[in-house]
Formats: C-alpha cells, structure tokens, sequence
C-alpha cells in the first residue's frame, strides 16, 4: 500500500475514535430508528477505530511503496 493512503486511513480512522470517545465523556445520546444506542458501543467503537489507526500508521512507517507496472 502506499504511505498516503496509509496516513490518510490513520487520520481518519483517529477522528473518528475521538468521535467515540467525545460522544462516551459528553454522554451525548444515540438513536438510530427505535434502537438507542448504548454507550457501551462508542467504547467498542472507539478501541476499535484507534487500532486501525494505529495499525495504519505502523504500515505508513515500515511499508514498501507500491510497484506501478506500465505495459
């Protein structure tokens, strides 16, 4: 993969963790149709999302760039 692309993943993917972990401080509520969603899931949701983010951000520092083949 390319080092953009992987900084670019790690950025998002941090911006959103903090999205989860704002939501789980401010309590601010959830509500998708009749489902209200727990805090519990921004927890999940936040771990999860600073794992791609970090993991993206190790692949950025130790990947190989991409092989582009012209024919």
């Amino acid at each position: 993969m390319s080092r953009t692309y992987c900084l670019t993943s790690g950025v998002v993917f941090a911006l959103v963790a903090l999205g989860h972990v704002w939501r789980f401080v401010m309590g601010v509520p959830a509500q998708l149709g009749a489902w209200s969603v727990p805090q519990s899931v921004s927890v999940l949701g936040a771990i999860g999302a600073a794992a791609l983010s970090v993991w993206a951000f190790r692949s950025a520092r130790t990947g190989k760039p991409a092989a582009v083949a012209y024919t």
